[in-house]
């Protein structure tokens, strides 16, 4: 995920007054105090979205239609995952247990031949994310001669060690894999936050001070270099995207996105939850709070669903988003649904419950009964004329499973074949997370790195998003 667009600035764009305008018939329908309402109307477009797949010709196994990236693949698959735990419907999940495996490499490492040119340490993080997803939610692979979904994340972050340069910056992980490739001579936060959440999440479900002590370093590095804001104003918590290699990391590209600030929020919630220490809560929150005062806008509150909704920041004013652009909203819900529920002190669910809230009602009237969505939307309705896509489609599907996932934040681990009691758990229910004297089994293998596993597992926030009243404004299309 590489495209840059400079942003107007954030106060500027969340000045303007967007128009309410007539919803398109046949819009999707979701009640927030009713669950199965938000899940049919996951099914809609999931059933949308895996039709994108598996209608293109010729059909690549494990690849999307050929103006989507490596990346968004990757994000493709763990929204199928995310469906599944969410919603309790096992139908796609072949889908993924068998065409994931097409694009893992020789080396079991998400490095195919066919995207050898073109590939970056982001690329192979969002897959080896939804590999760490996949083992989370305790998924086994359809063949069992196939490496462990654990595995594979694994793998790839033994590959992030061996391609940590110090030698330039004083760190860090360039964006391009090979030097041959455009890329090489920057280093990026994205590639660096995929790395900083792989460890940290890892080192949660393992309980390995290995993988704990990677991801400090990551962080750490990643904040010393610039790439973290740290102004105590409305940019501070902003992550920013890259800076040559050339001249030691010092003229840093501030451009931003909500992908970028998501992996980096997620990681900080899972440090948090594996270290209790509050250092890492205070990070996640105060990144949390640039993602809910730039990504959801208006900031100003009116009460018709319209204000503080998910917005593209950087491009989505202005309708310049690149196709790989149109997916980062589906990384910030996921991201900030996971926060949410290792956060047991509830603060970052009361930063952006209303943004949530307001954001599902939007997506839903920005979907068609067909399962296609808009990506603004701001404007509470979908606009054929502006399209739909995969990115669209994940979007508003992550949107719809974070309500769910906040709401009763225990995955459907049978959908996968799990049993409860031997699989490792992204959560817990309320009152029933583990303690030091009494830990609850990760189910997870001790990664190859030097290290104990703890048995340490997320540990869920339990609590519920407290619905918003609101006003709905029904237009009829003449």
């Amino acid at each position: 995920m590489r495209s840059k667009i400079y942003a107007p600035s954030a106060l500027l764009a969340s000045a303007q007054l967007l128009s309410m305008t007539p919803v398109a018939l046949g819009e999707l329908k979701i009640d927030l105090n009713k669950p199965d309402t938000i899940k049919s109307a996951a099914k809609t477009v999931v059933k949308s979205l895996l039709k994108d797949y598996t209608d293109q010709r010729p059909l690549t196994p494990g690849i999307l239609p050929s103006k989507y990236g490596f990346f968004e693949a990757g994000l493709f698959f763990n929204t199928i995952l995310d469906y599944a735990a969410w919603t309790g419907d096992n139908t796609y999940n072949s889908y993924f247990e068998k065409d994931f495996f097409n694009q893992i490499g020789d080396g079991d490492n998400f490095l195919p031949a066919n995207f050898s040119a073109s590939l970056t340490n982001s690329d192979v993080g969002y897959w080896a994310l939804t590999a760490m997803s996949a083992a989370e939610y305790g998924a086994n692979p359809a063949d069992s001669s196939s490496p462990s979904y654990l595995t594979l994340a694994k793998n790839v972050f033994d590959n992030y060690v061996s391609r940590w340069d110090a030698k330039t910056c004083n760190g860090g992980l360039r964006e391009s894999i090979f030097a041959a490739n455009n890329g090489y001579n920057i280093k990026d936060a994205e590639s660096n936050g995929a790395f900083f959440e792989l460890a940290a999440r890892l080192g949660l479900n393992t309980g390995n001070k290995t993988y704990l002590d990677w991801a400090t370093k990551v962080y750490d590095w990643t904040n010393s270099t610039g790439f973290i804001s740290q102004m105590e104003n409305a940019n501070g918590g902003q992550v920013y995207f890259s800076a040559p290699v050339e001249d030691n990391c010092q003229q840093i590209d501030q451009t931003y996105s909500s992908a970028l600030q998501s992996n980096y929020i997620y990681g900080a919630a899972a440090m948090y939850s594996a270290t209790k220490s509050q250092s890492w809560l205070d990070r996640a929150v105060f990144l949390a709070g640039f993602s809910a005062v730039t990504y959801f806008t208006p900031q100003s509150y009116v009460d018709d669903g319209s204000s503080q909704v998910a917005t593209e920041q950087a491009c989505e004013y202005n309708n310049t988003c690149a196709t790989d652009q149109k997916a980062g909203k589906s990384v910030m819900f996921r991201s900030l649904a996971a926060a949410i529920t290792l956060d047991k002190t509830k603060t970052i669910l009361n930063r952006v419950s209303v943004q949530l809230n307001n954001s599902a009602l939007a997506a839903s009237k920005s979907c068609t009964t067909d399962g296609n969505c808009g990506f603004n939307w701001s404007k509470q309705m979908y606009n054929a004329t502006e399209g739909t896509g995969v990115g669209e489609k994940m979007n508003a599907v992550e949107c719809f499973l974070a309500i769910l996932r906040v709401g009763n934040p225990v995955a459907n681990k049978q959908v996968f074949g799990s049993s409860p009691a031997t699989q490792p758990s992204t959560t817990q229910a309320p009152g029933s997370a583990p303690t030091a004297s009494n830990p609850t089994s990760s189910g997870l293998p001790a990664p190859t790195a030097s290290g104990q596993p703890s048995g340490a597992s997320f540990q869920a926030a339990g609590g519920f998003l407290s619905v918003l009243t609101f006003i709905s404004f029904l237009y009829l299309l003449l």
